[in-house]
């Protein structure tokens, strides 16, 4: 529920201990209750999010009660230690985001068995990580098992939402369409006369949500960090990121267009991430930027704020402050990921790679993505 580990833990061990209090006890507890156990200094706005989320969750499981609570260690650390390691999953959150689980205490030796049982059996990894969610998925329906992602609940909300993912099979029937007139790619110099954060940005709808995508470097002091598409509903769901669409979900879909993902910045040969630019990089990216002033995207123009030919400038004046030459390789990564959003929608696949997206950033593209429910 947020980018800082020590909070995330704090956050998340607030939510497990409010949790616990409310399904086996029927109370919630107070501010300071918690405070004292698990979140020291903690904003009241968490306080709300704990007791909306506790109360969606009681209302989900309905009467049952009898469970173990866990985070980094019990049933969540089984799980995640035993499908890096039988299963093949090298990133936890692309396989399950769950961020804490809960288990009927007199099922935990069963399910250890069961899991320990699939870990062991002669098939591939792929084939052992797919029984694993079948299994847990059997076991999410019965609430004996209950992977959850957690999100802050937005200001003003008076009720959380419950949603499940990964438990069934089939066209979800969402309709995806681009709104119109927010597609930018921001190239600009801010008024210190340094770059300003860039992005390629636009938003979409899944049926009547609307969703905003940013497409850039996440870290901008580190100059050779790939670029990241990252998905965050609007209006009700504001602040409750989607996530990151998985590499996992968009290169099957690029692959079948035989179009692939824009190359690293340090394996890139038109970029130098000490910003000594040769006089033939600096034209590759002012000729891709020319060409990027004539493309249309499901009839509509991109909006491209600032100049190619500044920036690069600037770079070779900047280049040993802060953050600059992150800034650069994101934008010049993101250039060349709009020239592939063009080309998609000249294949007419652009509502498809909408859905790629939101599937990919909700893990939920696959039969490898882990079963979960969501809180938010």
């Amino acid at each position: 529920m947020a980018s800082n580990a020590i909070e995330t833990a704090k956050q998340e061990n607030g939510s497990l201990f409010v949790f616990q209090s409310f399904i086996e006890k029927g109370k919630i507890p107070t501010a300071s209750a918690i405070e004292k156990a698990v979140y020291k200094n903690m904003p009241s706005k968490w306080y709300t999010t704990f007791d909306l989320q506790a109360r969606a969750l009681k209302k989900y499981i309905g009467s049952s009660k009898g469970y173990n609570y866990s985070r980094d260690k019990g049933m969540m650390d089984f799980l995640e230690k035993t499908a890096a390691k039988a299963m093949g999953v090298s990133v936890k959150d692309r396989w399950n985001p769950m961020d804490v689980v809960m288990t009927k205490k007199g099922k935990e030796v069963e399910i250890q068995n069961k899991v320990n049982s699939i870990s062991k059996e002669i098939i591939d990894k792929r084939a052992r990580l797919i029984k694993l969610n079948n299994y847990m998925a059997s076991l999410l329906k019965k609430k004996i098992l209950l992977p959850i992602s957690l999100k802050e609940v937005k200001k003003g909300v008076t009720q959380a939402n419950v949603e499940e993912a990964n438990l069934g099979k089939g066209s979800k029937g969402v309709n995806f369409s681009l709104k119109r007139n927010t597609l930018k790619c921001n190239l600009s110099i801010n008024k210190q006369g340094l770059l300003d954060t860039g992005e390629l940005a636009f938003d979409f709808f899944a049926d009547d949500t609307e969703i905003h995508v940013q497409a850039r470097s996440f870290r901008y002091s580190i100059p050779s960090t790939v670029v990241q598409t990252d998905l965050t509903p609007k209006g009700r769901q504001s602040g409750a990121k989607l996530g990151k669409a998985s590499t996992e979900a968009l290169d099957p879909f690029l692959t079948k267009l035989g179009l692939s993902r824009p190359k690293s910045p340090t394996q890139h040969p038109e970029i130098a991430i000490d910003g000594d630019f040769s006089s033939k990089q600096i034209k590759y990216w002012k000729d891709l930027h020319k060409k990027l002033k004539t493309i249309a995207i499901q009839g509509q123009k991109v909006d491209l704020k600032g100049n190619i030919s500044d920036i690069l400038a600037l770079v070779n004046k900047h280049k040993r402050k802060a953050n600059v030459l992150g800034r650069l390789t994101s934008k010049l990564v993101v250039l060349e990921w709009l020239w592939i959003y063009s080309q998609i929608d000249r294949k007419r696949k652009f509502k498809e790679w909408l859905s790629v997206l939101y599937y990919g950033a909700k893990k939920e593209f696959s039969e490898t993505n882990g079963p979960f429910i969501k809180i938010y």
